[in-house]
């Protein structure tokens, strides 16, 4: 078992030598390095670096021009990076760095992770890169690396010995990510770093194909329709909030729900909105549908403008209800699988 100090040792050898040229690497600020750390928990390495990273920093260098800004402002900057709710908490966030830490990026561990969209491991990365402070940022990837050289160690507490041992929480967090890295892409480990990593070792890092069985049935997917009501009146559309009980509670969406059986779409959707707000409504032909795959479920949600026939909206769920106007869109926090049917609904006559 490889003690800490000559692993670390030979781990920033090889880091010297095949370090990664990064855009983020080049900065201690935390807020650049904060929205690096954002950008690439969904994103892969090369689009962040040549594109999303360069062009968020220069619309706003610095976390008060953010704070300024507006959802609207900051989604064309964000747009296609996908997972809007990490770009709408980044934007939260950045409000209360300016308001409450009079736009000093607070560098406690606790203090951080009581930001929205900021859990342990990007608060950790942040205090490691940006002010190089001895703590481990520990992602799958380097708690495998620990497992297998330590199987007999806690992760957490292993880590901190290795970052310890290191004298750099900046260096060796970069250095474990590289060499995460490398070991998942086949790379030959060289140095004394090798010594760690023979082929035996680096073949726990590959990925493992599956053994060919007897071909079973392929399961049929089950698929959950969604229809969905785009009501709308003098250029507003109605919107409501998610209850409480569900998933995403507190973020906006259009009235709907699920299809029953033998029902059409027309008539799923007048139901639903007579359920949740209590008026009727003409629904028009869908002018968008989009099928979400998920592992066991296909999810289709299909939307339709309709307009109102008979009643006044009310809140029959304890949701809130609101109009907006499509103007307004990218200041209301909605579902990201709204996200599509919003850009078309913008594009459309009221």
């Amino acid at each position: 078992m490889p003690t800490p100090k000559a692993f670390c040792n030979a781990l920033l050898d090889w880091y010297d030598q095949h370090k990664r040229d990064l855009p983020w690497r080049k900065t201690t600020d935390p807020y650049a390095i904060w929205i690096s750390e954002i950008m690439l928990q969904q994103t892969q390495v090369p689009r962040v670096q040549k594109q999303y990273f360069p062009a968020f920093l220069t619309q706003f260098p610095t976390v008060e021009t953010l704070a300024r800004a507006t959802w609207e402002e900051v989604f064309p900057v964000w747009q296609g990076l996908g997972y809007y709710s990490r770009g709408k908490n980044v934007l939260r966030a950045a409000k209360i760095i300016a308001q409450k830490y009079g736009g000093t990026f607070p560098r406690e561990q606790k203090t951080l992770e009581s930001l929205p969209g900021i859990g342990s491991y990007t608060a950790s990365a942040i205090r490691a890169f940006a002010w190089d402070d001895p703590v481990a940022a520990i992602d799958t990837n380097v708690q495998k690396i620990i497992r297998v050289l330590w199987p007999r160690k806690r992760v957490e507490k292993m880590a901190q010995e290795l970052v310890v041992a290191s004298g750099s929480g900046r260096k060796w967090n970069n250095a474990m990510m590289d060499l995460a890295t490398a070991l998942r892409g086949g790379e030959t480990i060289s140095g004394k770093l090798g010594a760690f990593f023979p082929e035996n070792v680096q073949q726990k890092f590959q990925p493992q194909r599956k053994k060919r069985s007897a071909k079973k049935p392929a399961q049929k997917k089950w698929r959950l329709e969604i229809g969905i009501a785009c009501i709308h009146r003098e250029g507003k559309y109605l919107i409501q909030t998610r209850p409480e009980d569900k998933t995403f509670s507190g973020q906006w969406e259009f009235p709907g729900g699920k299809r029953q059986r033998g029902e059409s779409f027309r008539a799923c959707v007048q139901r639903e909105v007579r359920e949740e707000i209590g008026v009727e409504v003409s629904v028009r032909p869908h002018f968008f549908q989009t099928i979400l795959p998920f592992e066991k479920t296909d999810l289709l949600l299909r939307f339709h403008r309709c307009q109102i026939q008979k009643g006044e909206p009310k809140p029959l769920e304890g949701q809130k209800l609101d109009w907006v106007a499509p103007a307004d869109f990218g200041k209301i926090d909605f579902l990201d699988t709204n996200a599509e049917a919003l850009e078309k609904l913008k594009k459309m006559r009221v």
